[in-house]
């Protein structure tokens, strides 16, 4: 292509034609010609155009951005939405090579698409309108929702309703979770909870409980194995739990009994969000959420050498604590209940609950807690020998606990009752130094002042 060509009227004729702009520039990026359209589109004669480079042209307004300009340095067709003068254009490039004089050239064809966008922000507009209309409609599920939950986690005690909002304030990002809790306090009904409020309710919610899987295997059940990778193993190999997990949550329960072996493949896990499967050398990567429970003191664990200091600080990012049901005796009564309610629809009876039936339950210590009441419910719907249950219906062991409070709570045992106190307020002060490991925390428990609790060390020797 040669300078001839571009001076042939033809040329002119057939491009000035059209309604796209024609810009043609050479390999350096200095325009070599435009027609009519590309004059009318950057409001610019041709005399101000030709000959000039990309850039300058760019600098003075005349579009933005360079299309010529992105194509050269890409060396490949490049679409871009120009603006210029107010108006908005969609600019395809192309580099184009003549083989025969071994010559590069860059084509740019401009359409205008003002009136196009316009038509799609009215377009838009209404899809706004239909996305109001869209999210209304989620709020009135989420509020559905609510009530759906509520049918599960139950509470009204200051004691719940402080530990639901910190679920709620944390469920939203993905900071690692460590819920601790009496057994029986409902860990793994938090754990989903959580899963459920999170960005990831739609993803799987995976769990698994360290302890109730023999050593040996808890390896190939969380991170799965390869073909062949052991004697006995599944001749296709096997996907772990934490593949499966996806996308979605991992629930550890009861993560203190995991193997310290094991530890440090959770550690990079949690870390690195990769594990390698057993008998495979491929590192697999995972986006997942790990959320762990315990009934045990992990930290004493550290200290112990039982547990990874490094897995112990990993874990507890986010520490939510579960109150026994002792803590928080004003659910007592709705979660009765609620599984009430629940066991009375499903063995279709028509019983009810004495009033003296629910005082006793709701003065119960409950040791095995909420898992107690789901249990001890059930047992009374079945076994009641009347529509009316009563406390008689109680099993003899829990009934027990109510004669154990009969008794005296202490005997003097021959004291006196100066010493008999003195004893009583060396064995707080002891438990109150032991359990905050400083004289200040521990007075301010005691509602004492630290200099009175200082004293009180002294002149009982601790």
């Amino acid at each position: 292509m040669d300078k001839k060509f571009f001076e042939d009227s033809h040329f002119h004729h057939i491009f000035n034609h059209l309604k796209d702009g024609i810009f043609i520039a050479d390999c350096n990026g200095v325009a070599l010609w435009i027609n009519d359209t590309s004059t009318k589109q950057m409001g610019a004669p041709r005399s101000k155009v030709i000959g000039r480079n990309v850039k300058e042209l760019e600098t003075n307004g005349l579009f933005t951005p360079s299309v010529t300009k992105i194509v050269l340095e890409k060396k490949e067709t490049v679409t871009k939405v120009q603006t210029s003068k107010g108006r908005q254009y969609l600019a395809t490039g192309y580099l184009v090579n003549i083989k025969t004089d071994n010559t590069k050239y860059i084509l740019v064809q401009v359409k205008d698409i003002t009136e196009t966008v316009r038509a799609s922000f009215k377009l838009e507009k209404a899809e706004t309108l239909l996305q109001k209309y869209w999210e209304e409609l989620q709020l009135m599920k989420e509020k559905q929702n609510e009530v759906n939950k509520k049918q599960v986690v139950i509470g009204k005690s200051k004691k719940h309703e402080e530990m639901l909002d910190l679920i709620s304030r944390v469920s939203k990002v993905d900071a690692t979770i460590l819920l601790n809790g009496e057994t029986g306090v409902g860990k793994s009904m938090i754990a989903e909870e959580i899963h459920k409020r999170s960005n990831r309710p739609d993803k799987p919610f995976v769990e698994i409980n360290c302890g109730a899987i023999p050593e040996t295997l808890l390896e190939s059940e969380l991170f799965g194995y390869k073909k062949g990778a052991f004697t006995g193993a599944n001749s296709g190999g096997k996907v772990g739990l934490v593949e499966k997990a996806n996308g979605g949550t991992l629930f550890l329960d009861e993560i203190a009994e995991l193997p310290l072996a094991l530890q440090p493949k959770l550690l990079q896990l949690l870390q690195n969000k990769s594990f390698i499967p057993i008998g495979s050398t491929d590192l697999k990567k995972v986006d997942v959420r790990i959320i762990t429970a315990t009934n045990q003191n992990l930290l004493k664990m550290v200290e112990d050498k039982q547990f990874r200091e490094d897995l112990y600080y990993r874990l507890n990012v986010v520490s939510i604590h579960i109150p026994a049901l002792r803590e928080r005796k004003d659910d007592i009564l709705p979660l009765v209940y609620h599984y009430f309610d629940l066991f009375k629809t499903k063995y279709k009876t028509t019983s009810n609950l004495s009033k003296d039936l629910l005082s006793y339950l709701k003065n119960y210590s409950w040791p095995g807690n909420i898992r107690e009441l789901e249990n001890m419910v059930e047992r009374l719907v079945v076994t009641a020998k009347s529509t009316t249950i009563e406390k008689t219906d109680l099993s003899e062991e829990v009934l027990e606990e109510f004669h154990h409070k009969k008794k005296p709570a202490f005997s003097l045992n021959g004291q006196s009752l100066p010493s008999f106190l003195g004893q009583i307020e060396k064995k707080v002060i002891q438990e109150a130094q032991m359990e905050h490991q400083s004289t200040r925390k521990a007075a301010q428990s005691l509602g004492i002042t630290q200099s009175s609790f200082m004293r009180r060390l002294k002149k009982y020797n601790i």
